[in-house]
């Protein structure tokens, strides 16, 4: 900062000894622009210096500046220079700019109305910044030689100005991706130049204007995402002969697909996902004979698709996923010479998938799970050598596996669970080079695995429930990038090859229920990043590694049902991130083992083995193991190291006493750091530390709460150990950075060298955990739950898409959203939040329960982990049950609501909303409107897809929620 300010004084001071012709040049307007723009290092604008008094006009040398013969500044291109401020009121004084542009600049503020007095500005670029408040209105006719103007991704609000219509050669229009409001203004229609409109991502409402179609050379008109229109889609649109781009994805759409838009002959994309359409596709569409993409996923469409369609030679991209449409794919479709993407996931489809397809196209992506297909698998899906992903699963296919998709080297990710396939599996599957996701699991396979696995790139195996036989190759520890691997419930034998183990990202194994013998291999101490083995149900013989302790990720470990002797080794109890351990039905002997999290598991994870010691229900023999599993001999050795380091520790702390005694005052300073202004002091925070104030504990610290002398009332959070200062750092990090309604606020913290204090606003009806779980879930009736997870949705939504770098909360549950005293919810408790970089973390963290699968399988986290999380909240807020232990041993909330929503639809009764309802709801809520209880179930269920490219974004999940439709009882 003192280099900046310096620097700022150098320029101001050589600028006051400089003589201008006139008072204000385009040098002095420049290095003023410089000055209030400087980056945060003073790197930015390096070049842009004052000169010699004598030189000549030196700023048309300046770094992306542009000037005429005159001298005169005709262009600024700065984009991307790390820049910050805001733009100074003098670049006003350039009349002769042409081009401005700062996109990407990180500049914040207003957007001062004297960058309007440049009349002679034909370009202004200032997207991909954090420029606020309303656009000015009537200055923006001034600029009457614009012609593009782009403010994409700002912060702007208000109303749309409606005087950009003065501007008669205004070609493009972007003002999307802010926060406009309000209805479209009706004079748009009088645009005489214009040929890309874009308002998409505003919170804009009323009708769509028919007006827009009598824009005369519109080619782009894009008005989705995040909109919320009333009404549907008006049919005049059609007429607009010009339009190449249709793009209303997302925005309440109601009522059917006009068959006007037929008419669209130059129509290359027409975007109408995530509506609310219904009806059947229009025939007349057969007339788009340049259409390239077709998206009408995510809506209520019924039907077929048309068989005219066969005439849309130039289609690549089919998405109709996430509808209702039913019969047969058409023959037509494997026939279309361009097609590269075919999505018709979650629809009714029958029958068999055309024979033909991919044959005479450029297949690159075929998703049609869960549907009612049937037949055999085509053949010739990868002819054209480009098939990427290849989807289908949960639906009837029957029958061998070709051979020919064996040999489709361009093949990523192949999934084909839950059929009715059979047969060998091609052996050339497990040596495709660019293969990443192999799941082959709930079929009847049969055969045996290759020897020679070596499809490198593989990152998850699974080939559970089937019929597969023969040994584990032990090529498998050759597969180094390998997270997941699932080979459970078939009739595997022989042995646990060692090299398994070996696989450094290896992060979920399940060999459960097949005829493995042998050891347990001492190697499994090498499996660094495991968090899930289930070894249960098979042959295993031997004790267990004692080595095994050193799996320090280890969430889940299952060795029941096997033929397993020997003592439990005490530090299992010492594992840090284990959570479930079962030991079950084996020949274990000595006694149960209380150490750490042990003398807390119940008995019925240690029984069925007869020779084993339960010291709670039974008293020991005297010579039996002690209490915490280890051997006698051991145990004593034990004592004496124990009472050994007693006397030391006595002895260093007579010397240590004196010591700490000095310190102890200096240690009690306490500093207050105040992220705004507050009233109150650090001692008056310290007073309010007593034990009639603690109101909630966790694994993140003790939670006070605090009555300060000015009579407000704070949350203080106090965090001690060396595990929760990392927490206090992510904290400060992430809260200090971000302001929102739907986010806790933090006021500031008091620390000193032991201790560190968060303080909060004070949120009076505490937890939502804590409401839903105690006899106030009673008065937390329908129409509070659904505002609470509009309310935390939004503030998630605010962390993932407005924060930059996005911020991944990473432990999002009902005991962190908490209610203030109108019950409006508030994200809170961001120890284990991350600032998101595509990373894989070094360790699982969050709660049991809300974990996506991909995070605790392969430590992959992304926005999506934080979406499936709030879909378990979800679930919870419908059903008022807690996410585990309510639904019988290995089902949790997830796959008992999908076991309930499964039986709706095989009694097709899914859109019988109060069906649906009556199936989940918590019996505590009175009076509900069963759609918007159906409605937030299929919200819930979308967001807890087990793929993580399934779910909808958190801003889907708010577009989705504060749709009004919802709300209809």
């Amino acid at each position: 900062m003192i280099r900046e300010s310096c620097l700022h004084f150098v320029i101001l001071t050589v600028l006051s000894q400089i003589e201008f012709r006139n008072a204000f040049s385009d040098l002095d307007v420049l290095l003023k622009l410089k000055v209030s723009l400087i980056g945060p290092s003073g790197s930015g604008l390096h070049d842009w210096a004052p000169p010699p008094p004598s030189s000549s006009p030196a700023h048309c040398t300046f770094s992306g500046v542009g000037c005429n013969a005159d001298a005169r500044v005709t262009s600024l291109n700065i984009t991307n220079v790390r820049l910050f401020g805001t733009i100074p009121p003098e670049i006003g004084l350039l009349n002769k700019l042409v081009n401005l542009t700062l996109a990407g600049a990180n500049l914040t503020g207003p957007l001062p109305e004297e960058i309007f007095s440049l009349t002679s500005l034909k370009y202004v670029d200032l997207s991909w910044n954090m420029l606020n408040g309303t656009f000015p209105n009537d200055v923006v006719s001034n600029l009457t030689e614009l012609e593009v103007l782009d403010v994409y991704n700002n912060n702007f609000d208000g109303r749309l100005p409606a005087r950009f219509v003065k501007l008669k050669k205004l070609r493009i229009l972007n003002l999307a991706g802010n926060y406009f409001s309000g209805e479209i203004p009706g004079i748009y229609s009088e645009f005489k130049s214009l040929t890309h409109l874009a308002l998409q991502g505003n919170s804009l409402t009323g009708n769509i204007p028919a007006g827009l179609a009598m824009i005369p050379n519109l080619q782009e008109l894009c008005l989705g995402y995040y909109n919320a229109f009333s009404g549907g889609i008006p049919p005049e649109f059609g007429s607009i002969a010009t339009l190449q781009l249709l793009d209303l994805a997302m925005c309440n759409l109601t009522g059917e697909i006009p068959a006007s838009l037929g008419n669209l002959r130059h129509l290359h994309s027409l975007f109408l996902q995530v509506n609310n359409l219904t009806g059947q596709i229009p025939a007349e569409l057969s007339g788009l004979q340049s259409l390239m993409s077709l998206d009408l996923s995510f809506n209520k469409l019924t039907g077929v698709i048309p068989g005219n369609f066969s005439d849309l030679k130039n289609l690549t991209l089919i998405n109709l996923f996430q509808n209702r449409f039913q019969g047969p794919l058409p023959g037509f479709i494997g026939d279309l010479p361009n097609l590269e993407v075919l999505q018709i996931w979650n629809n009714n489809f029958t029958l068999e998938l055309p024979e033909n397809l991919g044959r005479n196209s450029r297949l690159k992506q075929l998703d049609a799970a869960r549907n009612h297909l049937t037949g055999t698998i085509p053949r010739d899906l990868c002819k054209g050598g480009r098939l990427k992903t290849l989807i289908l699963m949960n639906n009837y296919f029957y029958g061998a596996i070709p051979e020919e998709l064996g040999r489709c080297k361009s093949l990523t990710r192949i999934r084909i669970k839950n059929n009715f396939l059979n047969g060998s599996i091609p052996a050339g599957f497990f040596a495709l080079p660019l293969l990443d996701m192999f799941e082959l699991n709930d079929n009847y396979l049969t055969g045996h695995l290759p020897e020679a696995i070596s499809a490198r790139k593989l990152s998850s195996l699974a080939l559970s429930n089937n019929r597969i036989a023969g040994k584990i190759p032990p090529s498998i520890g050759d597969l180094r990038r390998l997270e997941t691997l699932s080979l459970d419930a078939n009739k595997l034998s022989g042995e646990i090859p060692g090299r398994v183990f070996g696989i450094e990202k290896l992060a979920m194994l399940n060999l459960s229920g097949n005829f493995l013998r042998g050891e347990i291999p001492a190697s499994i101490a090498q499996g660094s990043h495991l968090t899930i083995v289930d070894l249960s149900r098979n042959d295993l013989r031997g004790s267990i590694p004692s080595n095994i302790s050193r799996l320090q990720n280890l969430n889940v470990l299952n060795l029941s049902e096997n033929q397993l002797d020997g003592v439990i080794p005490g530090e299992i109890g010492l594992m840090k991130s284990l959570t479930v351990l079962d030991l079950s039905y084996n020949d274990f002997s000595g006694t149960r083992p209380m150490t750490g999290l042990l003398k807390d598991l119940d008995d019925r994870f240690f029984t069925g083995n007869t020779k084993l010691c339960f010291p709670r229900n039974s008293s020991c023999p005297s010579g039996s193991d002690s209490s915490h599993g280890y051997p006698k001999s051991r145990t004593s050795k034990m004592v004496i190291v124990a009472v050994s380091a007693a006397i030391a520790f006595l002895t260093a702390l007579g010397l240590t006493i004196i010591f700490r005694k000095r310190r102890l005052k200096k240690s009690r300073a306490w500093k207050l750091t105040a992220f705004q202004k507050v009233g109150f002091s650090a001692e008056d925070v310290i007073e309010c530390l007593k034990e009639d104030n603690i109101i909630g504990k966790g694994g993140s610290g003790i939670v006070y709460k605090g009555c300060v002398p000015n009579g407000d009332e704070i949350a203080i959070k106090r965090v001690m150990s060396s595990r929760s200062n990392h927490g206090f750092t992510a904290e400060i990090q992430t809260l200090g950075k971000i302001r929102h309604r739907n986010i806790v606020r933090l006021l500031g913290h008091v620390s000193n060298k032991n201790t560190n204090l968060l303080l909060y606003e004070y949120m009076s009806n505490g937890s939502l955990g804590e409401m839903l779980s105690s006899a106030k879930g009673t008065k937390l009736q329908w129409e509070s739950r659904y505002r609470i997870a509009v309310d935390a949705a939004k503030g998630l939504s605010y962390l993932h898409h407005d924060c930059s770098p996005s911020i991944i909360h990473r432990d999002v549950k009902p005991n962190n959203i908490l209610l203030d005293s109108n019950c409006e919810a508030h994200v809170a408790d961001f120890g284990l939040a991350k600032f998101w970089r595509d990373e894989c973390m070094s360790t699982i963290a969050g709660s049991y329960g809300y974990i996506a699968p991909e995070y605790a399988y392969t430590l992959n986290v992304d926005q999506k982990s934080d979406v499936y999380s709030f879909g378990v909240v979800l679930l919870e807020l419908i059903t008022g049950r807690k996410p585990v232990g309510e639904f019988g041993e290995g089902v949790d909330i997830v796959r008992w609501a999908r076991k309930i929503t499964s039986e709706e639809v095989a009694e097709l009764r899914l859109t019988d909303d109060a069906a649906v309802a009556k199936a989940v709801v918590d019996a505590r809520l009175t009076g509900y409107p069963a759609t918007s209880v159906a409605n937030m179930l299929r919200i819930a269920m979308m967001c807890v897809e087990d793929e993580s490219s399934a779910r909808p974004s958190m801003k889907e999940v708010v577009q989705m929620l504060t749709n009004p439709s919802t709300f209809k009882a």
